[in-house]
C-alpha cells in the first residue's frame, strides 16, 4: 500500500485511487468522512445536504460569498452541486461531485480501518492536479484522526503528481504539429481570458505558432492547442507540455507555478521518434 494515488482506467473512464491505513476504528472514520462538521477538517469544501441515497448536495466555501460569482471565480472555487449515490454506514459513502464521482469505502483491518478513496474523473487531464489535492486532503484526514502527518510542500506534491499523471502527451501529426487537450471547470470565457494573458502563465512566447480551440463538453470547458512548429523536437514538445500544465493550474486556481519540462523530454523522444 502506498500513500500516493494511482491512475487507473475502468469501464471507459479514468479513476484516481488512494488507499490509506488508518489507526481509528471504522465507526470513528465513518463520522469523519460523513459528518458535515468533521468533513470541514479535510474535504476541500463544505458538503451541505442530507446523508441519504438520492439527496441533493451542495459544495460551498466559507471564504467567499456563495451568491457572488465574481468572488467564486476570483478564488477559483466552483459552486458544485451533487447527489448521494450510496450511503451504507459504516462502509460506503458515494456521491457525485459536479461531473465526477467520489467514492469512500471503509474496510475493517485489525484495530484500524483501510480507507479506499476513488474519484471517477471527468477527463484524463485533471488527474495530476486533483491527485495532488486529494493527497493533501487525505493527509489532513489522517491528522484529524490523530496521526501526526508532516505537512507536504504543496507545490512539491503538485510537481510529483503532474510528473506521474499530469495531462496526456500531445498528439503529433504528419505535418509536424502537435496537439494537446485539457479540460477545466472554469467557463470558456475565463479560459479565453487566461489564454489571452499568455505572458502571465507561459512567459513571453506569444509569437509561437499556436492554434487554440475552446469549446464545451459534459466534462467542462475543453481547451485544445496545436503548436505548428514542434516537428521532431522533443525538448520543444516538453516545454509546451509544461506550459500547458501551467495553463491548467492558472485557469483552475489563478495560481502561476513554473513547471520544469525535463520529466517529459524522454517521453516525447519516444512519441516523436527522435
Amino acid at each position: 500500500m502506498t500513500e500516493y494515488g494511482t491512475l487507473e482506467h475502468e469501464d471507459g473512464r479514468w479513476v484516481l485511487r488512494f488507499e490509506r491505513r488508518l489507526s481509528a476504528p471504522p465507526d470513528r472514520v465513518w463520522r469523519a468522512i460523513t459528518d458535515p462538521d468533521e468533513m470541514k477538517a479535510w474535504f476541500p469544501s463544505n458538503v451541505e445536504g442530507d446523508r441519504a441515497v438520492g439527496a441533493e448536495l451542495l459544495f460551498t466555501y466559507d471564504v467567499v460569498d456563495q451568491d457572488d460569482p465574481e468572488q467564486l471565480a476570483a478564488e477559483g472555487l466552483p459552486l458544485f452541486a451533487g447527489r448521494v449515490l450510496e450511503f451504507d454506514p459504516p462502509r460506503l459513502f458515494s456521491f457525485t461531485w459536479g461531473p465526477e464521482v467520489i467514492r469512500l469505502e471503509l474496510v475493517p483491518e485489525g484495530d484500524g480501518t483501510r480507507l479506499v478513496f476513488r474519484q471517477i474523473l471527468s477527463h484524463r487531464s485533471v488527474a495530476g492536479r486533483n491527485g495532488s489535492g486529494w493527497h493533501a486532503c487525505l493527509d489532513a484526514l489522517e491528522t484529524h484522526l490523530g496521526r501526526d502527518v508532516a505537512a507536504a510542500d504543496g507545490f512539491a506534491l503538485y510537481d510529483e503528481y503532474v510528473a506521474r499523471m499530469g495531462i496526456a502527451l500531445g498528439v503529433p501529426a504528419d505535418d509536424g504539429s502537435i496537439t494537446w487537450e485539457v479540460v477545466t471547470h472554469v467557463g470558456p470565457d475565463r479560459a479565453r481570458e487566461v489564454i489571452a494573458a499568455m505572458a502571465e502563465w507561459a512567459g513571453d512566447h506569444t509569437a509561437a505558432p499556436l492554434r487554440w480551440d475552446v469549446g464545451t463538453s459534459d466534462a467542462g470547458t475543453v481547451v485544445r492547442v496545436t503548436h505548428d512548429g514542434v516537428g521532431a523536437d522533443p525538448e520543444l514538445a516538453a516545454v509546451w507540455h509544461a506550459r500547458l500544465t501551467q495553463l491548467d493550474l492558472y485557469m483552475a486556481a489563478g495560481v502561476f507555478h513554473p513547471v520544469a519540462p525535463e520529466p517529459w523530454v524522454s517521453r516525447y523522444r519516444e512519441v516523436l521518434g527522435a
